[in-house]
């Protein structure tokens, strides 16, 4: 993309005003199904439930568990913002022992903002050391790689944090025992557009997690010269803040087994009644009907047989007692 629409793009993104807007993570997370992933608008789960739109007036302002918040004119507290980023990041990455990938490098991505309607995005990249370099990176200083990342059908360019407007929503993470702290090896900030001919109306979440997830590559050189190359994994750490953080998507099962678990949880804290089981129709009584059809089917059949056997005996003891004659006492 041409740097001139870049910059264009970042005008019209600093002025957004239908992008994805903050929300407050205390409402709880967006379960979700297989189904909702890959063939429900991405739109519709932003809007129904788990986002909203700024507003005209620009008032709008919240926070999430790591004090994240939205400026009174809307645009992103960056530096709210960094300091949740920081503290997401490193509550996943410090669960890893060691990197996937020979250079000792994870990262860390997340989206600041999204704009459903014209596939504007802001994102935030952050590479952490996680451990030793090792393989064909052994000895190569951290300060000599270089990160390179591309789009599988959108472009970016990278951007002064401060040009940032983040008005995508703040999420949060489950709480992770953390073994030490990270070291932050770079930072970037990054402003780019879907491609047109893949932005289309109604993208599911899956698509646009498709366009919006880049492949990362690092590269350095080692003590003989020789340049050498790896792919880092985005999904060790992507999406703990900011768009997509709050979705959770779980199996049938999975979501059967959390409303279980809410219940149980309610029970507990004295939140919620306890109702002795077996008590009450949960679901449609498909198998209660039919069976008491065919009961009643069968206690009707059964009767009418019954009734008619006792008739038959009734008029078998009458006839009888007609057809045989008294005898008369003789004296």
């Amino acid at each position: 993309m041409a740097p001139v629409a870049l910059f264009a793009l970042a005008a019209s993104l600093l002025a957004l005003p239908a992008s994805v807007s903050a929300s407050n993570p205390s409402s709880g997370a967006i379960i979700l199904g297989a189904e909702d992933v890959l063939n429900r608008p991405y739109v519709t789960i932003a809007t129904s439930s788990l986002l909203h739109r700024r507003g005209d007036n620009g008032n709008s302002s919240t926070s999430d568990q790591f004090g994240v918040t939205s400026n009174a004119d809307g645009t992103l507290n960056l530096t709210a913002w960094d300091s949740a980023t920081i503290n997401a990041c490193t509550a996943v990455l410090n669960s890893l022992h060691q990197s996937s990938n020979p250079s000792g490098a994870c990262v860390c991505y997340n989206l600041p903002s999204l704009d459903t309607d014209t596939g504007v995005f802001e994102a935030d990249l952050r590479v952490f050391k996680v451990s030793e370099p090792r393989g064909n990176f052994a000895g190569i200083a951290p300060e000599d790689v270089t990160v390179s990342l591309s789009y599988n059908g959108a472009s970016v360019m990278s951007v002064d944090p401060k040009n940032v407007t983040g008005s995508g929503i703040q999420g949060s993470v489950a709480k992770i025992v953390k073994r030490s702290s990270l070291e932050l090896l770079q930072s970037y900030m990054f402003i780019g557009q879907i491609d047109k001919d893949r932005m289309k109306k109604n993208l599911t979440m899956s698509s646009f997690e498709t366009l919006l997830i880049p492949t990362l590559t690092l590269t350095g050189r080692n003590s003989s010269g020789d340049k050498v190359q790896t792919n880092v994994s985005i999904n060790e750490a992507s999406f703990l803040t900011g768009v997509f953080s709050q979705e959770v998507i779980l199996s049938d099962f999975g979501a059967a087994q959390k409303a279980v678990d809410d219940q149980v949880a309610g029970l507990k804290n004295g939140t919620v009644a306890f109702i002795l089981p077996g008590v009450q129709l949960m679901v449609y009584p498909i198998g209660l009907i039919i069976t008491s059809t065919w009961l009643l089917i069968g206690v009707t059949v059964y009767g009418f047989g019954t009734y008619e056997r006792y008739k038959y005996a009734e008029l078998y003891r009458r006839r009888k007692a007609v057809s045989v004659p008294r005898k008369n006492n003789q004296i």
